[in-house]
């Protein structure tokens, strides 16, 4: 299999190897380029690989805790999928691997996010109330573990 790292592990790692959980500090720790365009009304981030150079494009358009998820999204998929292009696998049908690799994305930053909250307020929380006090959809409740 081409994925081999496990989303929830490696989102803990790079929090506990750079002492942060804040997607924009671990972006420029991991050397990553942040940049911001009108990607229209379907896109909230892409990530492109460029000569070992990971851009990420926020977008403008975004609200600002989307794009703190959309950033963490990217970050996990340049951690989890070095070197593939989800690109790639829409344009070639990829046999279900975007979908596989959009999850592991949204596992990956939901533990990025999860991670500016005390372990008591996870406890005393619903993944609703949690996935409301983030600002983010609801959609993505099913990526809290």
């Amino acid at each position: 299999m081409a994925f081999e790292k496990n989303a929830v592990l490696a989102a803990h790692e790079l929090i506990k190897k750079y002492n942060t959980s804040n997607p924009y500090e671990l972006a420029k720790k991991c050397g990553y380029i942040l940049l911001y365009a009108d990607l229209g009304d379907i896109n909230y981030a892409q990530r492109d690989y460029y000569k070992r150079i990971n851009v990420i494009t926020l977008n403008s358009r975004s609200n600002e805790s989307l794009q703190y998820y959309s950033l963490a999204h990217e970050i996990g998929h340049a951690v989890l999928h070095h070197g593939f292009s989800t690109a790639f696998f829409r344009q070639s049908g990829g046999c279900g691997m975007v979908n596989w690799a959009e999850k592991d994305a949204n596992e990956f930053a939901m533990q990025i996010m999860l991670a500016r909250f005390s372990d008591e307020d996870v406890k005393c929380m619903t993944k609703y109330e949690l996935i409301e006090s983030m600002g983010l959809q609801e959609n993505l409740v099913r990526y809290i573990q």
